[in-house]
């Protein structure tokens, strides 16, 4: 078990690891080097270009729900009542002593 999960821990290594390490590691240096009013005009660029994107796709999903271009139309089916087989036909009424809400037996 422990020679599957070496030989599991050494591919997962090689393949998410050391590429994600090696990335992180260069985009950091890369960052690292811009100045520091030059990267807050870069974050702020890509915050308005992700408002941007996401306002068009909301707008275009509301114009097509509008247009009714959104779904298929639903059509209602009706649930059928079930024909239910009683063992008996009439149901007498209990006779149980009358009660207030208190619990107490009335005396009427």
């Amino acid at each position: 078990m422990t020679k599957i999960k070496s030989i599991f821990s050494a591919i997962y290594n090689n393949m998410w690891r050391t590429p994600k390490g090696r990335l992180t590691t260069r985009l950091k240096g890369a960052c690292e080097s811009i100045p520091q009013k030059q990267r807050l005009t870069i974050v702020s660029l890509m915050l308005t270009v992700f408002v941007l994107t996401a306002f068009f796709v909301f707008g275009h999903a509301c114009y097509r729900i509008g247009l009714g271009k959104a779904q298929k139309s639903v059509e209602i089916e009706h649930i059928m009542p079930i024909d239910i087989v009683t063992k008996s036909p009439v149901h007498e009424p209990q006779n149980l002593p009358d009660y207030d809400d208190a619990g107490v037996e009335s005396e009427d």
